[in-house]
C-alpha cells in the first residue's frame, strides 16, 4: 500500500506540472494571437491610411506617376537588351562548338551541305533576333509583363536545340519551327503593347509601325509553319538531301532580305 500511495503521489504531481505547463502554452498562445490580431487591425488602419493619402497624393500630382512609370519603361528596356545579348551569346557558343563536330565531321557530302547551311541559318536567325529586339526596345516603350520576360528565353531555347541538332533534319526543324512561332509571339506582343502615347502622339508613324510589326509576325507563322511541315516529312520519309541543304538557304534569304526592309522596330528603312 505504501508502494501504490507513493505512485499515486507521484503521478498526481507530475500530472499537475504537465497542466501547468500545458496550461501555460496555451495562456501564450492566447495571448500572442490576441496580439497578433491586435497588430493585424493596426497595419489594416496603417494600409488603409497610406493609401489614402497615396490615392489624395497621385490625385494632387499625377507626374510623379508618369515619372515613375517612364523611369521603370526606360530600365526594363535596358535589361531586356542586355537579357537578350547575354541568351544570344549562348546560343552562339552552342553553335560554334557544334559546328566544329557537324560541318568538320566525315559524314557524306550532302549531310556536310545541309549541317553547313543549318548552321548558317542559325547565325542568320540569332543575328537577326539580336537585331530585332534591340530595334524594338528602341522604338517605343511600356511596362513589362511576364510575357515579355519569356520571349527572349522561348526564342534561345529554339536556336540553342537547333545549333545541337546540325544534321538531325526532324529535330533542326522542330527548333527552327519553335523559335519561329516565339519570333512570331514576340511581334504580336509588340504590335498590342505598342500605343500611340509611345510615339509621342505621331499617329502616321504609329500605324506604320503596328502595320510593318504585324507583317513581319504573320511572315514568321508562315515560316514556322513550313518548318513543321519539313520536321515531319523528314520524320516520315525520305526526301532528297540536296533539299535539306537549299531549305534553310531559303529561311535565310526571308529573314536578311525582311531585316534589310524594315528597321527601326517596323519602320521602313527608306523612313529611318
Amino acid at each position: 500500500m505504501p508502494r501504490l500511495s507513493a505512485r499515486r503521489q507521484s503521478t498526481a504531481i507530475l500530472t499537475a506540472i504537465a497542466s501547468l505547463v500545458i496550461g501555460a502554452f496555451l495562456l501564450r498562445f492566447l495571448r500572442t494571437n490576441s496580439d497578433a490580431q491586435k497588430r493585424h487591425e493596426v497595419t489594416k488602419s496603417e494600409v488603409a491610411a497610406t493609401r489614402h493619402r497615396a490615392g489624395e497624393i497621385e490625385a494632387r500630382d499625377p507626374q510623379r506617376l508618369r515619372t515613375l512609370f517612364a523611369r521603370i519603361e526606360d530600365n526594363f528596356a535596358t535589361g531586356y537588351q542586355t537579357m537578350t545579348a547575354i541568351i544570344q551569346g549562348v546560343a552562339l557558343v552552342v553553335l560554334v562548338t557544334t559546328s566544329a563536330h557537324a560541318v568538320f565531321g566525315s559524314a557524306p557530302g550532302s549531310e556536310l551541305a545541309a549541317a553547313a547551311s543549318q548552321a548558317v541559318a542559325v547565325l542568320v536567325i540569332i543575328i537577326v533576333t539580336t537585331d530585332q529586339i534591340f530595334q524594338l526596345t528602341s522604338a517605343t516603350r511600356w511596362l513589362p509583363s511576364t510575357i515579355d520576360t519569356a520571349i527572349p528565353y522561348l526564342v534561345g531555347i529554339g536556336e540553342a536545340i537547333a545549333a545541337l541538332s546540325l544534321g538531325d533534319n526532324t529535330r533542326w526543324w522542330g527548333a527552327i519551327a519553335w523559335s519561329l512561332a516565339a519570333g512570331a509571339l514576340a511581334f504580336g506582343n509588340s504590335a498590342v503593347r505598342a500605343s500611340q502615347a509611345g510615339f509621342e502622339g505621331i499617329e502616321q508613324y504609329y500605324r506604320r509601325f503596328v502595320r510593318d510589326v504585324r507583317r513581319s509576325r504573320d511572315i514568321c507563322v508562315v515560316l514556322s509553319a513550313c518548318a513543321v511541315a519539313l520536321a515531319v516529312a523528314s520524320a516520315v520519309a525520305h526526301l532528297s538531301p540536296w533539299l535539306y541543304v537549299a531549305a534553310p538557304w531559303a529561311v535565310t534569304a526571308v529573314a536578311v532580305a525582311r531585316v534589310s526592309q524594315v528597321r527601326w522596330g517596323g519602320v521602313s528603312a527608306g523612313d529611318a
